[in-house]
């Protein structure tokens, strides 16, 4: 046997190996299904009194923990969710920890926003020295301007009488209220500024939808062109004062001439100059009154709210009986993060640990189980019926209840790299989390129910480490015994929707992993015990991660062999080159068939109208060979960063992607 043939048994084997520990995934699937899905019991709120009577016991208090800072966009789709949770009202509540330095950054940075608007309107550009703001403050202050005059465009529109008859759309506008009409004008105009006058046709559809899921298809078809026309004076109001070039406004008019099938660019834009002036002539009179600051005040914190804004708001709209199921609490700035913890008078670092230990002070005292969920995350609805009855029939051993995350819902919104990881992922936590938990206590930190009296007596969350999550189940296992349970209801949630913030959030967890293997080896309390989770955690880190970043390498290497004349398909017969070029196929199938399998669960509300937009996101997932290259970057790097001592040090919060209207 020569070299080439001795290189292509080698990599032959190599694929033969991966595509077996690939395989698994069949068998995890019938464990998980065969032990737990398979075996859910059928529950309700009379099942779980009834069961509650025969053990004599009371049906468990249970307090849902949400940490949410800078979570505007998502927290009041969230709290309604979680109060649709069937489960008697007077037994659970919800509480939602914002974060004080949200509060302080908007308290400096509003003022200097309103004011760079304002002098904007007043064309202080010219000469005159602009206030102080970041590049973040100077982007909010241009879209607040053209909110601002996205606001006054509306009025002029609906206010004029040249408008009857000559688009679609106007009568589906005029009966949307007010201040839903204003809002869908505003996020329009603020999308085709951001976008360069280049937002899809898509895009803007999903902004009307988003701000009005109930409408039908032909509702939304029939709003596009009047939301872009409405939206165009805004837009040319702003290119006036602002003094910036008019290309965002031609692009604008084009898209919105092929809308309106049947009026010109000409027709537009001579209807968009109209009402532009009488904007600008609004906007300064508003402005020599005085009554523009006012304004101003008012769409920034409807476009720009803080999170403790949307959380009060959407407790004044609950009824007296769901707004006594909410408390809201505000981390405060100088909360030191322990449980129970002290304030100390200066500054600390957030962390989601800091806000969860502040929260657990407020919690119920007659609490039995802590249920811990992110500020997009949508349970299924039964789940505290299951997690109660866990507690009232085996309470020793449901102490830690740890159920899968399918990060899909945002699918629409992602790049093609984080689609195909999020598929994964959920395939991951449905189907092998069960089996992890034979070898390793994780706990995931969302879909998480933990005793009260355990997180009391291991005390509370670590909010120095970067994966809280996972420090928590090693330190319950190893100072109390206690060993998470496979919860077998789901909880839908967010990917990171491009690739450098998957990267960020990936990288903290192998550093987080990294920094819970250091803590757990500093344990002497039980010898024994430490070894065995050390490890589990190293086998299932550390090694795998080295394992798959080489197995990546695999493919690049054949070809460059094969190249070179270096590869001898001939030693193996050719059922078995037919098996290798086949491994690729059933990758790819097992991807559309997670694709299938979790569409369920994605975001409608943004998919593409389009076919040739939907054909995109369909073709995206055939990028599999380079997203699984991908795949396992972030942890190696963790473990390089780590070794070179420029490993991530501050928890760094998961950016969200806007979802629609509840």
């Amino acid at each position: 046997m020569d070299l080439p043939q001795i290189l292509y048994l080698s990599t032959f084997s190599v694929y033969l190996i991966f595509f077996i520990l690939f395989a698994r995934f069949l068998f995890w699937k019938y464990y998980s299904d065969k032990l737990y899905w398979g075996r859910r019991p059928a529950l309700s709120r009379e099942n779980l009194i009834e069961t509650a009577r025969r053990l004599g016991k009371d049906i468990p208090r249970i307090s849902l923990l949400i940490p949410a800072r800078n979570e505007s966009d998502v927290i009041e789709n969230t709290i309604l969710h979680m109060l649709s949770l069937t489960y008697p009202r007077d037994k659970y509540e919800v509480i939602v920890a914002t974060d004080e330095k949200e509060l302080i950054a908007a308290r400096k940075s509003r003022p200097r926003i309103a004011k760079r608007v304002i002098e904007m309107a007043r064309r202080f550009e010219n000469g005159k020295r602009r206030p102080l703001v970041s590049a973040e403050e100077e982007a909010k202050s241009r879209e607040l301007m053209v909110a601002v005059l996205a606001s006054y465009a509306l009025q002029e529109y609906l206010r004029r009488d040249f408008h009857e008859g000559s688009l679609v759309g106007v009568p589906e506008l005029q009966s949307l209220p007010a201040a839903t009409r204003e809002t869908m004008i505003r996020e329009v105009s603020v999308t085709l500024y951001a976008s360069g006058g280049r937002a899809s046709a898509d895009r803007i559809i999903q902004c009307v939808k988003r701000t009005c899921p109930w409408l039908s298809e032909l509702d939304l078809e029939r709003l596009y062109p009047v939301c872009l026309v409405v939206a165009m004076p805004a837009l040319a109001a702003y290119i006036h004062i602002a003094g910036e070039d008019d290309a965002i406004l031609r692009k604008a008019a084009s898209r919105a001439a092929r809308a309106n099938h049947g009026v010109t660019q000409d027709i537009i834009r001579r209807m968009t100059n109209h009402i532009a002036r009488s904007v600008v002539s609004k906007l300064l009179v508003d402005l020599k009154t005085g009554q523009l600051g006012p304004r101003i005040r008012q769409v920034q914190k409807d476009l720009f709210p803080t999170t403790q804004e949307v959380v009060e708001r959407v407790r004044k709209g609950l009824s007296p009986e769901l707004a006594h199921c909410v408390k809201h609490v505000v981390v405060p700035d100088d909360f030191d993060g322990e449980f129970p913890g002290r304030r100390t008078g200066v500054s600390c670092t957030s962390t989601k640990g800091r806000a969860l230990n502040w929260a657990l002070r407020f919690v119920n005292p007659e609490t039995e189980v802590c249920g811990f969920y992110d500020a997009e995350s949508r349970p299924e609805k039964c789940v505290l019926l299951y997690v109660a009855y866990r507690r009232l029939v085996a309470p020793g051993r449901s102490r830690i209840l740890q159920g899968p995350v399918f990060q899909v819902r945002n699918f629409y919104q992602m790049t093609a790299f984080c689609r195909i990881a999020s598929l994964y992922q959920a395939i991951a936590h449905e189907w092998y989390l069960s089996w992890l938990f034979r070898t390793l206590p994780f706990v995931g930190g969302t879909n998480l129910f933990v005793s009260y009296d355990l997180l009391k007596a291991i005390g509370g969350w670590d909010h120095r480490v970067l994966t809280e999550d996972l420090e928590l189940g090693t330190r319950a296992y190893l100072l109390e015994d206690a060993w998470p349970e496979y919860l077998p209801y789901f909880s839908s949630e967010q990917t990171p929707p491009t690739f450098k913030s998957f990267f960020r959030q990936r990288l903290r967890w192998g550093t987080g992993h990294i920094q819970v293997v250091s803590k757990v080896s500093r344990f002497s309390d039980d010898p024994v015990k430490r070894k065995g989770l050390l490890r589990a955690l190293i086998i299932k880190g550390q090694l795998e991660w080295v394992l798959y970043q080489c197995a990546t390498f695999v493919p690049p290497i054949a070809m460059g062999l094969y190249a070179r004349n270096l590869l001898d398909p001939s030693v193996i017969p050719a059922e078995g080159q037919w098996a290798l070029n086949a491994f690729s196929f059933v990758y790819l199938g097992f991807t559309l068939y997670a694709y299938r399998r979790y569409r369920r669960y994605f975001d409608m509300s943004f998919k593409p109208s389009s076919f040739l937009a939907n054909a995109g996101v369909f073709l995206g997932l055939f990028i599999l060979p380079m997203a699984a290259f991908m795949f396992p970057i972030p942890y190696t790097s963790a473990m390089v960063l780590r070794a070179i001592g420029r490993e991530p040090r501050f928890w760094e919060k998961t950016p969200r992607t806007k979802e629609a209207v509840a």
